[in-house]
């Protein structure tokens, strides 16, 4: 068997190892409910988040989509931002069920440490479209200013 082949061969049988481990597990501890999507190790269990800094304040764009404003809860303790939430599963019933789910569901909880520059005082967030946008303002002594000097 060529380089190729063996190298092929070797990358399949890790896969198939993890499939028998899933199968260990499934059998050992009863119905457990593992992804159902190649990638074991890269399953998703939350809301992915990006951090936005501006001169005059810090942007959390927080991705949650079907994630109801009534489900999340928000609080900002010094330069902690918390952010918990839970998103309900896809209908199933009435003739349905899931052949194949690759997003998650269930509660969430994501703590973020914010630079000790914001304002914990002024905060405002806004559900649209599936992000969940945070903008927290930045303390006044914190803001980047311009001076205009005068040359003579």
């Amino acid at each position: 068997m060529d380089q190729t082949r063996r190298e092929k061969s070797s990358s399949l049988d890790l896969w198939d190892a993890f499939d028998e481990l899933r199968g260990e597990l499934e059998r050992s501890f009863g119905n457990l409910e593992l992804p159902a999507v190649p990638g074991l190790l890269d399953w998703q269990t939350g809301p992915l988040i990006d951090v936005v800094e501006a001169d005059d304040e810090v942007l959390v764009l927080v991705d949650v989509p079907g994630v109801r404003k009534q489900d999340l809860e928000l609080s900002v303790t010094g330069s902690l931002l918390s952010i918990k939430g839970d998103k309900k599963q896809a209908e199933e019933g009435r003739g349905r069920r899931t052949v194949r789910r690759e997003t998650w569901a269930g509660s969430f909880s994501r703590t973020l440490s914010l630079p000790d520059t914001v304002n914990p005082e002024k905060v405002e967030a806004l559900l649209k479209d599936g992000i969940l946008r945070v903008r927290i303002a930045k303390r006044e002594e914190a803001r980047k200013k311009t001076v205009q000097i005068s040359v003579k």
